[in-house]
Protein backbone atom coordinates (compact mmCIF):
# COMPACT_ATOMS: atom_id res chain seq x y z
CA UNK A 1 0.00 0.00 0.00
CA UNK A 2 1.06 3.79 -0.51
CA UNK A 3 0.03 6.31 1.46
CA UNK A 4 0.95 9.71 -0.04
CA UNK A 5 1.48 12.40 2.22
CA UNK A 6 3.21 15.24 0.57
CA UNK A 7 4.85 16.52 4.29
CA UNK A 8 7.22 13.48 3.44
CA UNK A 9 8.70 15.50 0.78
CA UNK A 10 10.65 18.88 0.64
CA UNK A 11 9.68 22.09 1.57
CA UNK A 12 10.19 25.22 0.49
CA UNK A 13 12.05 26.46 3.79
CA UNK A 14 12.85 23.64 5.77
CA UNK A 15 11.52 20.14 6.13
CA UNK A 16 8.86 19.28 8.64
CA UNK A 17 5.61 17.06 9.64
CA UNK A 18 7.38 14.24 7.83
CA UNK A 19 5.78 11.68 10.94
CA UNK A 20 2.69 13.16 11.04
CA UNK A 21 0.77 9.91 10.05
CA UNK A 22 2.04 8.21 12.64
CA UNK A 23 -0.34 8.72 15.08
CA UNK A 24 -3.23 7.64 13.21
CA UNK A 25 -0.91 4.52 11.74
CA UNK A 26 -0.62 3.96 15.14
CA UNK A 27 -4.27 3.86 16.18
CA UNK A 28 -4.94 1.58 13.32
CA UNK A 29 -2.66 -0.94 14.54
CA UNK A 30 0.56 -0.24 13.45
CA UNK A 31 3.77 -0.05 15.89
CA UNK A 32 7.04 -1.01 13.70
CA UNK A 33 8.37 2.41 11.48
CA UNK A 34 11.11 2.47 9.37
CA UNK A 35 12.42 6.19 8.59
CA UNK A 36 15.29 8.43 8.10
CA UNK A 37 16.87 8.88 12.40
CA UNK A 38 17.14 12.73 10.87
CA UNK A 39 13.32 12.77 11.53
CA UNK A 40 13.57 10.69 14.88
CA UNK A 41 15.20 12.78 17.73
CA UNK A 42 14.48 10.48 19.95
CA UNK A 43 11.04 11.79 20.84
CA UNK A 44 7.87 9.45 20.88
CA UNK A 45 4.53 11.77 20.23
CA UNK A 46 3.09 8.01 20.42
CA UNK A 47 4.88 5.10 21.17
CA UNK A 48 6.06 2.87 18.38
CA UNK A 49 9.35 0.57 17.07
CA UNK A 50 11.40 2.62 15.38
CA UNK A 51 13.75 0.69 13.22
CA UNK A 52 17.04 2.69 12.06
CA UNK A 53 17.56 1.67 7.84
CA UNK A 54 21.51 0.68 9.18
CA UNK A 55 19.59 -1.65 11.56
CA UNK A 56 16.99 -3.55 9.18
CA UNK A 57 18.32 -6.24 8.49
CA UNK A 58 18.96 -7.38 12.23
CA UNK A 59 15.13 -7.30 13.03
CA UNK A 60 13.71 -11.10 14.05
CA UNK A 61 10.60 -9.75 12.51
CA UNK A 62 10.45 -7.41 9.28
CA UNK A 63 6.19 -6.96 8.79
CA UNK A 64 3.69 -5.48 9.47
CA UNK A 65 5.94 -2.52 8.48
CA UNK A 66 5.30 1.02 7.76
CA UNK A 67 8.17 2.69 5.94
CA UNK A 68 8.24 6.63 5.16
CA UNK A 69 10.19 7.80 2.78
CA UNK A 70 10.45 10.45 0.14
CA UNK A 71 10.75 10.25 -3.29
CA UNK A 72 13.99 12.04 -2.65
CA UNK A 73 15.12 9.78 -0.08
CA UNK A 74 14.20 7.05 -2.56
CA UNK A 75 16.37 7.94 -5.05
CA UNK A 76 19.14 9.93 -3.85
CA UNK A 77 20.10 10.18 -0.01
CA UNK A 78 22.95 7.72 1.14
CA UNK A 79 22.21 5.03 3.11
CA UNK A 80 24.81 2.75 5.02
CA UNK A 81 24.56 -0.74 5.64
CA UNK A 82 27.33 -2.80 6.92
CA UNK A 83 29.46 0.94 6.36
CA UNK A 84 28.79 0.56 2.68
CA UNK A 85 27.46 3.11 0.88
CA UNK A 86 24.31 2.82 -1.03
CA UNK A 87 22.24 5.86 -2.99
CA UNK A 88 18.80 5.68 -1.75
CA UNK A 89 16.13 3.52 -0.12
CA UNK A 90 15.21 2.01 -3.07
CA UNK A 91 17.52 -1.22 -2.13
CA UNK A 92 15.97 -1.42 1.50
CA UNK A 93 12.54 -1.08 -0.42
CA UNK A 94 13.70 -3.72 -3.28
CA UNK A 95 14.90 -6.00 -0.54
CA UNK A 96 11.88 -5.66 1.60
CA UNK A 97 9.16 -6.39 -1.16
CA UNK A 98 11.81 -9.44 -2.24
CA UNK A 99 11.12 -10.75 1.43
CA UNK A 100 7.61 -10.07 1.88
CA UNK A 101 5.04 -12.79 1.34
CA UNK A 102 1.65 -12.19 0.41
CA UNK A 103 -0.12 -11.99 3.81
CA UNK A 104 3.10 -9.37 4.86
CA UNK A 105 1.67 -5.79 5.39
CA UNK A 106 4.24 -3.42 3.92
CA UNK A 107 3.06 -0.02 3.90
CA UNK A 108 4.89 3.19 1.63
CA UNK A 109 4.50 6.75 3.35
CA UNK A 110 5.73 9.02 0.60
CA UNK A 111 5.36 12.85 -1.23
CA UNK A 112 4.35 10.56 -4.53
CA UNK A 113 1.35 8.77 -5.66
CA UNK A 114 3.77 7.15 -8.16
CA UNK A 115 6.81 6.48 -6.61
CA UNK A 116 10.39 5.76 -8.70
CA UNK A 117 12.76 3.59 -7.67
CA UNK A 118 15.48 3.07 -10.82
CA UNK A 119 17.33 0.06 -8.83
CA UNK A 120 13.85 -1.92 -8.89
CA UNK A 121 13.13 -0.10 -12.58
CA UNK A 122 14.40 2.25 -14.54
CA UNK A 123 11.47 4.14 -15.76
CA UNK A 124 8.37 2.50 -14.32
CA UNK A 125 6.94 3.30 -10.88
CA UNK A 126 7.40 0.69 -8.20
CA UNK A 127 3.37 0.67 -8.17
CA UNK A 128 3.23 -0.94 -11.86
CA UNK A 129 6.18 -2.83 -10.93
CA UNK A 130 4.15 -4.52 -7.95
CA UNK A 131 0.64 -4.67 -8.33
CA UNK A 132 -1.88 -4.68 -7.20
CA UNK A 133 -1.28 -1.54 -4.63
CA UNK A 134 -3.12 0.56 -2.97
CA UNK A 135 -3.02 3.76 -3.14
CA UNK A 136 -4.79 6.03 -0.39
CA UNK A 137 -4.19 9.87 -0.49
CA UNK A 138 -3.37 10.71 3.51
CA UNK A 139 -5.11 14.43 3.43
CA UNK A 140 -7.97 12.73 2.32
CA UNK A 141 -8.05 9.54 4.60
CA UNK A 142 -7.46 11.41 8.23
CA UNK A 143 -9.74 13.90 7.15
CA UNK A 144 -12.25 11.41 6.90
CA UNK A 145 -11.28 9.38 9.80
CA UNK A 146 -11.12 12.80 11.88
CA UNK A 147 -14.65 13.67 11.18
CA UNK A 148 -16.50 10.07 11.56
CA UNK A 149 -14.27 9.29 14.80
CA UNK A 150 -13.82 11.94 16.78
CA UNK A 151 -15.27 15.92 17.85
CA UNK A 152 -11.91 17.67 17.17
CA UNK A 153 -12.29 21.49 16.97
CA UNK A 154 -9.08 22.04 15.64
CA UNK A 155 -9.34 23.23 11.98
CA UNK A 156 -7.87 20.13 9.57
CA UNK A 157 -5.98 23.49 7.92
CA UNK A 158 -4.23 23.74 10.94
CA UNK A 159 -3.15 20.25 11.15
CA UNK A 160 -3.39 16.66 9.94
CA UNK A 161 -1.78 14.81 12.85
CA UNK A 162 -4.31 12.66 14.46
CA UNK A 163 -2.72 13.10 17.64
CA UNK A 164 -3.90 16.93 18.11
CA UNK A 165 -7.33 15.90 17.46
CA UNK A 166 -7.33 12.70 19.35
CA UNK A 167 -6.42 15.83 22.45
CA UNK A 168 -9.13 18.26 21.09
CA UNK A 169 -11.84 15.69 21.24
CA UNK A 170 -10.83 14.68 24.83
CA UNK A 171 -10.82 18.09 26.28
CA UNK A 172 -14.23 18.55 24.14
CA UNK A 173 -15.40 16.11 25.93
CA UNK A 174 -14.55 18.04 29.77
CA UNK A 175 -16.00 21.11 28.15
CA UNK A 176 -12.57 23.34 27.41
CA UNK A 177 -11.81 24.67 24.91
CA UNK A 178 -10.13 23.26 21.95
CA UNK A 179 -10.17 24.72 18.93
CA UNK A 180 -6.42 26.04 18.69
CA UNK A 181 -3.50 23.98 19.28
CA UNK A 182 -1.93 26.00 21.90
CA UNK A 183 -4.94 25.60 24.11
CA UNK A 184 -4.63 21.97 24.20
CA UNK A 185 -1.66 22.65 26.29
CA UNK A 186 -2.84 24.57 29.02
CA UNK A 187 -1.74 22.48 31.62
CA UNK A 188 -3.04 24.40 34.26
CA UNK A 189 -6.46 23.55 32.87
CA UNK A 190 -6.30 20.41 31.28
CA UNK A 191 -7.75 16.86 32.36
CA UNK A 192 -5.24 14.83 34.25
CA UNK A 193 -5.79 12.33 31.90
CA UNK A 194 -5.01 14.28 28.70
CA UNK A 195 -2.76 12.81 25.96
CA UNK A 196 -0.94 16.12 26.24
CA UNK A 197 1.01 15.33 29.30
CA UNK A 198 3.04 12.63 27.86
CA UNK A 199 5.54 13.99 25.85
CA UNK A 200 6.78 15.89 29.04
CA UNK A 201 7.40 12.53 30.65
CA UNK A 202 9.55 11.92 27.59
CA UNK A 203 11.73 15.41 27.64
CA UNK A 204 12.24 14.26 31.95
CA UNK A 205 12.91 10.74 30.79
CA UNK A 206 15.27 11.14 28.35
CA UNK A 207 16.78 14.76 28.93
CA UNK A 208 18.11 15.09 32.00
CA UNK A 209 21.63 14.93 30.56
CA UNK A 210 21.23 17.60 28.12
CA UNK A 211 22.42 21.27 28.94
CA UNK A 212 18.64 22.79 29.81
CA UNK A 213 19.22 26.95 28.99
CA UNK A 214 18.06 26.30 25.56
CA UNK A 215 15.20 23.95 26.35
CA UNK A 216 12.58 25.33 24.12
CA UNK A 217 14.59 25.11 21.39
CA UNK A 218 15.13 21.49 22.03
CA UNK A 219 11.55 21.10 22.28
CA UNK A 220 11.02 22.79 19.21
CA UNK A 221 13.32 20.85 17.11
CA UNK A 222 11.26 17.77 18.71
CA UNK A 223 7.91 19.00 17.47
CA UNK A 224 8.87 19.81 13.90
CA UNK A 225 9.11 16.46 12.79
CA UNK A 226 5.36 16.04 13.94
CA UNK A 227 3.47 19.24 13.12
CA UNK A 228 3.12 21.56 10.01
CA UNK A 229 3.74 25.32 10.45
CA UNK A 230 2.47 27.71 12.77
CA UNK A 231 2.13 27.20 16.89
CA UNK A 232 5.16 24.86 17.23
CA UNK A 233 7.51 27.65 19.04
CA UNK A 234 4.56 28.56 21.57
CA UNK A 235 3.49 24.90 22.22
CA UNK A 236 7.36 24.33 22.89
CA UNK A 237 7.36 27.41 25.36
CA UNK A 238 3.92 26.12 27.01
CA UNK A 239 5.38 22.21 27.53
CA UNK A 240 9.05 24.11 28.81
CA UNK A 241 7.58 26.35 31.27
CA UNK A 242 5.84 23.44 33.17
CA UNK A 243 8.79 21.23 32.49
CA UNK A 244 10.62 24.38 34.36
CA UNK A 245 7.53 24.68 36.91
CA UNK A 246 7.94 20.85 38.01
CA UNK A 247 11.99 21.05 38.22
CA UNK A 248 12.37 18.21 35.27
CA UNK A 249 11.14 15.53 38.26
CA UNK A 250 8.12 12.94 37.06
CA UNK A 251 7.30 13.09 40.49
CA UNK A 252 6.25 17.09 40.48
CA UNK A 253 4.71 16.73 37.43
CA UNK A 254 2.55 13.93 38.96
CA UNK A 255 1.72 16.43 41.91
CA UNK A 256 0.43 18.89 39.49
CA UNK A 257 -1.60 16.90 37.64
CA UNK A 258 -3.23 15.61 40.95
CA UNK A 259 -3.65 19.23 41.59
CA UNK A 260 -5.91 19.67 38.31
CA UNK A 261 -7.83 16.05 39.07
CA UNK A 262 -8.60 17.62 42.30
CA UNK A 263 -9.97 20.89 40.33
CA UNK A 264 -12.37 18.92 38.17
CA UNK A 265 -13.35 16.86 41.01
CA UNK A 266 -14.42 19.85 42.55
CA UNK A 267 -16.59 21.19 39.43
Amino acid sequence: MVLNDPKVGQHTHEERAQLRSLPLLKELGFSRFLHRPLWDNGFRMVEYEFIPTEELYEQDELFPLVHVVSQKGLKETEVRRHEIPYTGEQHIVKDLLRKRSGDDIYILVTDSTAPKAPAISPSRPITDEYGPVTTVRYPDFVDEYVKTRLDSAIPMTTTRNYFFHQVSDHHRSHGLEADTLLSLFDYDRIPPDSPAWEPLYFFIEHDLDQVLERYTERIRETLRSWLERGDVTDIANKMDEMLTRCGFRADKLDKQRQMNAEQYDNV
